[in-house]
């Protein structure tokens, strides 16, 4: 009997994460967040569709300590990052929820290899009942193997908060059609990046005037900013607190401007109401968000020159 013509797959088979993390606190909760620090964006920012930097890990909170304790980049909301290496319980959903209580967090994601029903409708019913701003996620861990390949990670959201609930709860005057404009350019913006190839990340659209994006080093990150009131369209590479990378990519502003192929706004180290150092770099071109028809051009400007921001400064930045 001949064998079937076409290709020959292999079984994915899913492995027990305790090959791989034996202890909770001292292999996958370090492991984690060095995957947060150090990668791009991390396998766990896209699952979220957040950047998020690292404040403390094993943090003491009344008796005991929260796993990792995040901040999200663009808008400082506080991120509870509870881990486990076993089947779902009560024991890591109360916990969890007094870390983000204890903390003034908003943001709670929950990891386990598996989720048992009454812990998945849990993290559902407190997505549908709390306030806008406050996300629940429970991601279930999983690690595969194909034949004897490396092992390979996914991050799987079991349960997420839903963008379209969220919306059909408002009431009424809630937030202004400039917010409403906002959220639906970003949300076709983010919807534009995920069906593209290219090194921009999609991630969660907000009714704010811009939308953030990671380029690989904690402290900087790329924002597209809309500024409805002047028509115009900004892309900004934002320092934070770190005065001597901006002036050393200032001195490299005649090649920097060469290579983007457009010249560059120097916005210099300025203090922020927290007391922190705050600089950026922008282009900018007109742009009226009301007018629906130009959006698409407008996408296509902003994927444009956010990949020429990646390629420009995304080695440059590694060095400091």
């Amino acid at each position: 009997m001949s064998e079937p013509e076409g290709p020959v797959f292999q079984e994915l088979v899913p492995q027990d994460v305790r090959d791989y993390w034996v202890h909770e606190a001292h292999n996958f909760t370090p492991w984690l967040a060095d995957s947060i620090r150090n990668e791009d964006a991390s396998h766990l920012e896209d699952v979220l569709g957040l950047d998020v930097e690292i404040v403390e890990t094993e943090k003491s909170v009344g008796r005991y300590n929260l796993d990792i304790l995040a901040e999200v980049v663009d808008d400082g909301r506080q991120v509870v990052i509870e881990n486990q290496l076993d089947q779902s319980d009560h024991d890591h959903l109360g916990k969890a929820i007094a870390y983000a209580a204890g903390v003034n967090a908003d943001i709670i994601v929950w990891i386990a290899p598996t989720f048992n029903d009454e812990h998945q409708d849990a993290i559902q019913w407190l997505n549908q009942n709390s306030r806008e701003g406050v996300d629940l996620f429970a991601i279930r861990l999983e690690v595969w193997r194909i034949g004897d390949s490396q092992p390979a990670i996914r991050l799987n959201p079991v349960e997420k908060p839903s963008e379209w609930k969220r919306k059909a709860q408002r009431s009424g005057g809630e937030i202004t059609e400039t917010k409403e404009l906002q959220e639906e350019f970003w949300t076709q913006f983010r919807d534009r990046i995920d069906d593209s190839s290219t090194i921009l990340r999609p991630r969660k659209p907000k009714p704010i005037h811009y939308y953030g994006n990671p380029i690989g080093k904690s402290g900087f990150h790329i924002s597209f900013v809309v500024l409805s009131q002047e028509n115009e369209l900004r892309l900004d590479l934002n320092i934070e607190d770190d005065e001597e990378a901006f002036w050393e990519l200032k001195s490299e502003e005649e090649a920097i401007e060469q290579e983007l192929g457009r010249e560059v706004e120097w916005g210099e180290p300025r203090e922020t109401r927290t007391g922190k150092m705050r600089s950026n770099l922008s282009i900018a071109r007109d742009g009226d968000l009301e007018n629906r028809e130009k959006w698409g051009e407008y996408f296509d400007w902003y994927i444009e020159y956010g990949e020429r921001f990646h390629n420009v400064f995304h080695n440059r930045i590694q060095q400091f």
